[in-house]
């Protein structure tokens, strides 16, 4: 799935391709048309197939109708049985992915002729050679973003005059001055212009930055913590938070958070949504139970480029949002992953804005307060906006609450929501 999730961002759609797109035109001179056509289409829906009937076979395979007097032979019967279901959902997910890219839709658009001559003139003169200008529009069914709004692009075909080489950022800045907005270099284009042509991709900088910050206590008479957390950018538009915190403490507990946080950011990698990624990985844990321990796992998914952010829980502690003096509380009354075969993910959506802040704890966090007023009142009195001050306030808070004992692993992860300022960009006069 990474593979075509990385030929997606770098497709070029030259001229040609628009034309064999067969879109629908709108009043804005937009074409909304598939990605794939043809044999490519053909082979991914083939995919999708393939796996949703091996789903099929898995769920139709026979029960053994022999009659178990051994308890232990039928929780073994038992275990094959719920393991089946389990590979056979994984495999019903692989074939709605697949589904997912076949039917990707683009929305493009070419330039008006006397603006697209204006930005090959002004590029030419800096020493840059373009052809095959194209604007790609908004669209949330884009995989890429994983089920987030994806900015503005502008893709274009590019070489330099002679035989120096520039930097693509180079590109990036003279197209901002010239479109009057902010356009970064995208993380799947190509990074130097040199004498041949190569595709280089542009996007809207995002709104928002996080700055975040970790504070962590192992609990006492343990050398290792139980807890994990992942804090990674898996596009320029979107930052995934996770805390996984694993039953009891020690390596083991260790060993199962770590195992939910790397397969977490394995299928967000591969472009799975993160609520299809929440229940592949519940119904791995859930078909281990018997030699792994339950899991909880706290999800925050913000979108740099709106401010919204979307929160998953499974038996995580509640997280708290800080506006300036004011705190919300964000829970849900959950069970752990692999407590249940499905586990069917509850989103809830909050909207964070400029120097707000996102507070993320695990179990051994809240547990030390007597009650969640407790730590909403230490958040809200606590005037920084460095996140790191806070995470440490809130840690020291906690084992104070305890009068300094470290009775759980204690995890707490801050994030601050800081407002991108920009220098007025000149926009260049047509």
């Amino acid at each position: 799935m990474l593979g075509i999730r990385t030929r997606l961002e770098t497709t070029k759609l030259d001229s040609a391709k628009l034309d064999s797109m067969k879109g629908i035109k709108n009043k804005d001179n937009i074409i909304e048309g598939a990605l794939f056509h043809g044999y490519s289409k053909r082979k991914l829906y083939c995919l999708s197939e393939t796996y949703g009937q091996l789903a099929q076979l898995y769920r139709q395979i026979p029960e053994e109708a022999t009659v178990c007097d051994d308890r232990k032979d039928m929780l073994y019967q038992r275990q094959m049985h719920e393991a089946k279901e389990v590979f056979a959902n994984h495999l019903d997910e692989i074939s709605g992915a697949f589904a997912d890219v076949a039917d990707t839709v683009v929305h493009v658009s070419m330039p008006v002729e006397h603006k697209r001559k204006a930005i090959v003139q002004y590029l030419r003169k800096q020493g840059i050679i373009v052809r095959e200008l194209i604007f790609l529009e908004n669209s949330s069914a884009d995989v890429g973003t994983m089920d987030g709004r994806c900015p503005n692009r502008i893709s274009l075909s590019a070489r330099t005059v002679g035989r120096q080489t520039i930097s693509a950022d180079v590109l990036g800045r003279l197209l901002s001055v010239f479109f009057g907005r902010k356009l970064v270099l995208s993380g799947e284009s190509a990074t130097v212009i040199g004498k041949c042509y190569d595709t280089f991709l542009y996007e809207d900088e995002p709104r928002y930055q996080i700055l975040s910050a970790i504070s962590r206590a192992v609990k006492e008479n343990e050398k290792i913590s139980g807890d994990n957390f992942s804090m990674e950018e898996y596009n320029q538009s979107q930052m995934i938070l996770m805390i996984a915190d694993g039953m009891g403490s020690g390596r083991q507990a260790c060993r199962d958070s770590q195992a939910v946080i790397e397969f977490m950011e394995r299928f967000l990698e591969a472009g799975f949504c993160k609520e299809k990624a929440f229940s592949m990985v519940n119904n791995a844990i859930a078909s281990q139970n018997a030699c792994c321990n339950l899991t909880t796992l706290d999800v925050c998914a913000v979108n740099l480029l709106t401010g919204e952010a979307e929160l998953i829980k499974a038996g995580a502690a509640p997280s708290f949002i800080k506006h300036g003096g004011y705190v919300d509380e964000v829970s849900a009354d959950t069970l752990p992953l692999g407590s249940m075969d499905a586990l069917s993910p509850i989103v809830q959506t909050i909207h964070l804005a400029d120097t707000d802040m996102l507070v993320m704890v695990s179990d051994g966090v809240s547990d030390a307060f007597e009650n969640e007023g407790q730590i909403r009142e230490v958040i809200a009195r606590n005037r920084t906006v460095n996140p790191k001050e806070l995470s440490d306030c809130i840690l020291q808070h906690a084992i104070n609450s305890q009068g300094g004992r470290i009775r759980d692993d204690m995890t707490v992860l801050v994030c601050t929501v800081k407002r991108r300022q920009y220098l007025p960009y000149k926009s260049y006069k047509l």
